[in-house]
């Protein structure tokens, strides 16, 4: 009994400071406290960020590298670029890209897949092999005093590859589940069929490989890719943080010798021109509805690109634009819509998401043209355009205050052809963007007859609520 009157009197006397702390809070923040309603003091005028000295050359065999001496935390980013994607698959093998990319981090001729693991955490890091449409990523980063050792071994990972059959075939099997799970997923569904609506006959059009192309794939598959698509010649190596300057390029000359020049990077740009469409799949017994709303967007090399993604934020791209506000907070039809500028190559796409409730898919697309035709006959208010530069702004500096950051603006420029001007002026451009510019890039570019549609969900349901959006 006493150990329990004990208890409970501590219990009680947390729930008395408890209850005082949220008195305390609940009086500090009432208009009582202060006597009046105060409004917070304005925000400071952004300011523009410029991108540190980069040193940029090229190796004899042709592999360009930039070198970025960037913060003070003792670490380093290191980020091998090969311009090589699914774009270059071979036909009939989708994604045997990926599978390549995959099969390097299982072990190169000295180094089994544990030991680099083990050789990578050591130096405080992990090493990481991403394959995108264009362009595969092997990239790390480790504490500064391994600098030229993370270099070593990401250069014996790229050169020296070690294929083995075994490898390949857990591979395969892996790949065949992940597939399963996507087919399961509705976003994956409604983004796939969105890539061969509007990139029809081109590699960007088929993203995921059929389960029969992932059994085909072959060691000589495989290896014949790497072949003819990595080299020195479609790599650029990028290394951002606080390193030694020359042991680095020593290292980077040494590691890189024997890499052979290997074809030249190549591009393939669709031709993309918008075409209104509607197209549905079905989910049987869905609770919600996955919606893919877009249509052809500016390029990043297009002069109205900037003024283009102020547009974007404004209406459908940050978490206060006015589809969310719309859709989200007013109507209750979502919890997480967004819009996003798909860019590649001299290509654009700008697409509105959500997964919305059933019964208001119809209403949801409405609301979402509503919007869209609200930007292209009002002129955005000053106050609400100057809360969304500030914000881009804002998030432009954030975005680049990692060593992983810098390296991914860098390699977006270069990618694109850009001058540098384009990330060093980056902010000022958007603050330059005013109420006519946006109200003019969605008069351009955001026209319903080159509106594409794709809505995955219960038919049975949502078919009545389409027939507004169906071509004519």
């Amino acid at each position: 009994m006493q150990v329990k009157s004990k208890k409970s009197k501590v219990k009680m006397m947390r729930v008395s400071a408890y209850g005082f702390a949220f008195f305390l809070l609940t009086f500090a923040f009432s208009p009582v406290a202060f006597g009046q309603k105060e409004t917070p003091p304005a925000g400071g005028q952004p300011k523009p960020f410029l991108f540190p000295a980069t040193e940029d050359y090229t190796l004899p065999n042709g592999m360009k590298v930039t070198l970025v001496q960037y913060g003070s935390v003792p670490k380093v980013a290191v980020q091998a670029v090969l311009y090589t994607g699914t774009k270059d698959d071979t036909k009939g093998k989708k994604a045997v890209s990926e599978m390549t990319g995959d099969m390097l981090k299982e072990g190169s001729k000295s180094r089994t897949a544990e030991q680099i693991a083990l050789d990578t955490a050591k130096m405080g890091g992990s090493l990481n092999v991403g394959v995108g449409t264009d362009s595969t990523n092997i990239s790390g980063e480790v504490l500064s005093e391994f600098d030229v050792q993370f270099i070593n071994l990401l250069a014996d990972v790229m050169l020296n590859p070690n294929f083995r059959q075994a490898d390949l075939d857990r591979l395969k099997a892996n790949k065949l589940t992940e597939l399963a799970v996507a087919r399961t997923q509705a976003g994956t569904l409604a983004w796939e069929k969105f890539r061969e609506v509007v990139f029809a006959g081109h590699p960007y059009e088929q993203i995921n490989p059929r389960d029969e192309e992932v059994n085909g794939y072959t060691l000589a598959d495989v290896k014949k890719f790497y072949s003819e698509n990595y080299g020195a010649a479609k790599t650029h190596l990028y290394v951002v943080g606080k390193f030694d300057q020359a042991a680095v390029k020593k290292a980077i000359e040494t590691a890189f010798a024997g890499y052979t020049k290997g074809n030249p990077s190549t591009r393939n740009v669709p031709k993309v021109a918008g075409k209104r469409s509607l197209t549905t799949i079905n989910r049987a017994d869905a609770p919600q509805s996955t919606i893919y709303l877009g249509m052809p967007s500016p390029a990043p090399t297009d002069a109205d690109y900037v003024k283009f993604v102020v547009m974007d934020t404004v209406l459908g791209g940050a978490f206060g634009s006015r589809i969310t506000s719309n859709i989200r907070e007013a109507k209750g039809y979502t919890y997480s819509p967004g819009s996003m500028i798909w860019s590649r190559f001299k290509t654009g796409y700008w697409i509105e998401t959500a997964d919305v409730t059933t019964q208001h898919t119809g209403d949801s697309i409405k609301e979402i043209l509503f919007e869209i035709n609200r930007m292209r006959t009002e002129p955005v208010p000053d106050a609400e355009l100057q809360g969304i530069k500030n914000y881009m702004a804002g998030l432009y500096v954030l975005q680049n205050s990692t060593r992983f950051g810098v390296i991914g603006q860098l390699e977006n420029m270069n990618y694109h052809g850009l001058d540098k001007s384009s990330i060093d002026n980056y902010v000022q451009r958007v603050l330059a963007v005013n109420a006519a510019d946006v109200q003019a890039m969605a008069k351009k570019y955001l026209t319903e007859d080159r509106m594409t549609i794709v809505v995955v969900g219960d038919l049975a349901k949502v078919n009545d609520q389409l027939k507004p959006y169906e071509v004519q």
